[in-house]
């Protein structure tokens, strides 16, 4: 599954922008606070199918105290969230407005695809339009409380093809909740202060994982160290290249070594990360590559993300942009 079109609003450093036709590598020039947005609204859109993935984009936008928790409800897909700090989430939306908004188009797998006419079998809209057009519509909408200290997240809009489905009443269809949950774990955004030690021992010992990790001990060749994780002092995570340690290579070396973590051990189709590095390059090519899409802020970025002169009224009905020429990604 990868991202093929987006619009969002409501973004204090992107009120208003739009894209369509997007590539298997989306190459943003950055970083600047608009790529950050974009950033935001990917998190907000994949956030909003599940509570976990809630709670890490709450963290993530500083709403979040590091060791704070916010008290998300809603299940099995998040509807609010609550924290204590009454200031933080100001900094993300447009003066005057408490509203953000994405709205996604997404070219569907092959498993993503078969799961979908699993669960819909009883729906007859959902073969015949899959069968004209393989895409999905998203659309989520965030609405912060008047003192900043909650928020409601809404499923706005669903369809499959060119047919929509209800998102609310008793006519919501059965099956949505289940399909949404399966995409929630389908984006990454890269943050090198996440620890990746647990993830990779755990990686290390596992039947359905183990050729993932195998991919990862060589993510860094030839130009780079083997690597390898082990127990530490403590039984903590040690990170090893050439079976020393990985901060011999400095933090450039450990960045690389979590942004392989990254590409090849999260189970993520979809990879938001700051960086030029060949890596990224590497892991949208090929068949057997690790992502279907990365999309990459660099200061060599194909696409300058600015905001629409004309920010859409609110309420108005969303509309897919398209990418000048000379902005589409390499």
């Amino acid at each position: 599954m990868y991202v093929t079109a987006i619009e969002l609003r409501g973004f204090r450093d992107l009120p208003a922008w739009s894209a369509e036709g997007l590539d298997r590598t989306v190459h943003l020039r950055g970083p600047t606070p608009a790529t950050t947005a974009v950033g935001d609204a990917l998190d907000l859109a994949f956030g909003a199918l599940s509570p976990e993935g809630l709670d890490r984009a709450l963290r993530r936008w500083g709403v979040v105290a590091p060791e704070d928790a916010p008290e998300v409800e809603g299940a099995p897909l998040p509807t609010e969230a609550t924290w204590s700090d009454a200031e933080a989430a100001r900094a993300l939306v447009v003066d005057g407005e408490r509203t953000l908004r994405v709205e996604l188009e997404l070219a569907l797998d092959p498993p993503l695809f078969a799961q979908l006419r699993e669960l819909a079998a009883r729906e007859p809209r959902v073969g015949p339009a899959l069968a004209r057009r393989p895409r999905l519509r998203l659309a989520v909408g965030a609405l912060f409380a008047a003192t900043w200290d909650a928020v409601a997240i809404s499923i706005q809009r669903f369809s499959v093809g060119d047919e929509d489905f209800p998102v609310s009443g008793a006519d919501r269809p059965r099956w949505l909740d289940r399909f949404l949950q399966a995409m929630a774990t389908r984006l990454h955004r890269l943050d090198l202060e996440d620890d990746m030690g647990a993830r990779l021992l755990d990686a290390a010992t596992s039947r359905q994982r183990h050729d993932a990790y195998q991919r990862w001990t060589t993510a860094l060749l030839p130009d780079g160290p083997r690597l390898r994780v082990a127990r530490g002092p403590g039984e903590q995570p040690l990170l090893l290249g050439d079976e020393l340690p990985l901060r011999r290579h400095g933090q450039a070396g450990l960045d690389r070594a979590a942004l392989a973590g990254a590409v090849f051990l999260t189970g993520a189709d979809v990879l938001f990360a700051e960086g030029d590095d060949p890596l990224l390059d590497r892991a949208v090519d090929g068949e057997d590559s690790p992502l279907e899409q990365v999309w990459r802020v660099g200061p060599r970025g194909a696409v300058e993300v600015r905001a629409s002169a004309e920010p859409p009224p609110p309420g108005a009905p969303p509309r897919i942009g398209r990418l000048r020429p000379a902005e589409r990604p390499e």
